[in-house]
């Protein structure tokens, strides 16, 4: 999986520029098989592998491949579909299960950029579309570790790195209940609201506790966290534009209100207290960064505290939001925390004018996965 523009964690946007793709996390690249110009015999067998798919008839399709030399990934139809999107789509187990084996890339996309989970997933194949998700888990894992065994991660961080900064160099302006960038997409947007109302709630089960939001943005958390009258109340915001606004609004003179100014890497390190509630919420960062977080999270948190996070993770496609939504619940178990989805319907993001002015939108789901994450319990 490539770097893609995911906003803050509202991870989106694929195949975008490095510039673009720092304004959020990543996930998981919709690979392309690039169009090929297929001999007329190779169309021959092209067509009738995707016949064979269609009719679900296992042995012929191995045999197209194996014997006659069909090609696996064939796309030659108007759709621009391989035999996983024909498979996937029609309901056909066995067949998706051999061409995952035969390592067909669980990600491509046909010509209208929709992938072989997305249509599994529309016509109500639930046992496929775990498959699918199943096996993006297990390749994102698989090319993280091969990226550690090679060396390449060092390289990403120091990508990571220029984005964040660029990101944190950019004049960023307040317009009608949106935080915009230069690029005139949102870094946070009021539609988020009723979320931040949810995330407050879990985090707080009463009154007089200690907590830890990481990006400030509209202060739409922070204003909710406050409704609880927290004894401790810290607030880590990097950006400039962003830390002159909440001095504006009077946030550092709120009650238990201790603002860090700098990038949370810095200032976790001088955080003096441990939280019952923290929340994560940044833009111009990557999924790696999030996971670097996540790292730091059981040092911070209290024994029976809650940690959650805004999770826009693959949030313009149901698929990829599935994959991430377990790489992160792996990732948290490896640092010693359980999570739990919560699935609440949101549809605010989807009212009418919501998105004027914004270039791209970050969010085109009806649910959303609030994630609770509590240390293990052995």
């Amino acid at each position: 999986m490539e770097q893609q523009e995911v906003k803050k964690q509202k991870l989106e946007q694929q195949e975008e520029t490095l510039n673009e793709e720092s304004q959020q996390v990543q996930e998981p690249v919709e690979e392309e098989i690039e169009s090929s110009t297929y001999t007329e015999e190779e169309m021959k067998l092209g067509h009738e592998l995707i016949a064979a798919v269609i009719a679900n008839d296992l042995e012929k399709v191995k045999n197209l491949v194996n014997d006659q030399g069909a090609d696996l990934c064939f796309n030659g139809d108007d759709l621009g579909r391989s035999p996983l999107h024909h498979a996937a789509e029609k309901g056909h187990v066995d067949i998706v299960s051999w061409l995952l084996s035969e390592k067909h890339p669980y990600n491509v996309v046909d010509r209208s950029e929709v992938t072989a989970g997305e249509l599994a997933l529309k016509n109500g194949h639930k046992e496929i579309y775990e498959r699918l998700v199943d096996e993006g888990v297990r390749s994102e894992l698989l090319i993280r570790a091969l990226k550690r065994t090679f060396g390449e991660e060092d390289e990403e961080d120091v990508a990571r790195a220029i984005a964040n900064k660029a990101y944190l160099q950019q004049k960023l302006h307040y317009d009608d209940n949106k935080l915009m960038d230069e690029n005139n997409d949102a870094v946070m947007m009021g539609w988020e609201g009723p979320l931040m109302v949810e995330h407050a709630k879990v985090m707080c089960p009463t009154e007089g506790l200690s907590v830890l939001n990481v990006g400030f943005g509209l202060g739409l958390i922070d204003s909710e966290l406050q409704k609880y009258k927290p004894k401790n109340h810290y607030i880590i915001e990097a950006h400039p534009d962003v830390y002159a606004h909440m001095l504006k609004l009077g946030w550092d003179k709120k009650p238990g209100v201790k603002i860090l100014f700098g990038r949370w890497q810095d200032m976790i390190h001088k955080l003096d207290i441990a939280f019952d509630g923290v929340f994560f919420d940044t833009y111009g960062e990557f999924y790696e960064d999030l996971r670097a977080f996540h790292e730091y999270v059981p040092n911070i948190l209290l024994e029976e505290g809650v940690y959650t996070w805004f999770n826009g993770l693959g949030a313009t496609n149901q698929f990829f939001h599935d994959i991430y939504c377990e790489v992160s619940e792996i990732d948290l178990r490896e640092f010693g925390l359980s999570t739990e989805y919560v699935v609440l319907p949101i549809d605010t993001w989807a009212e009418k004018g919501v998105w004027d002015g914004v270039r791209q939108k970050y969010w085109v789901l009806d649910t959303y996965k609030l994630p609770i994450c509590k240390f293990l319990k052995e």
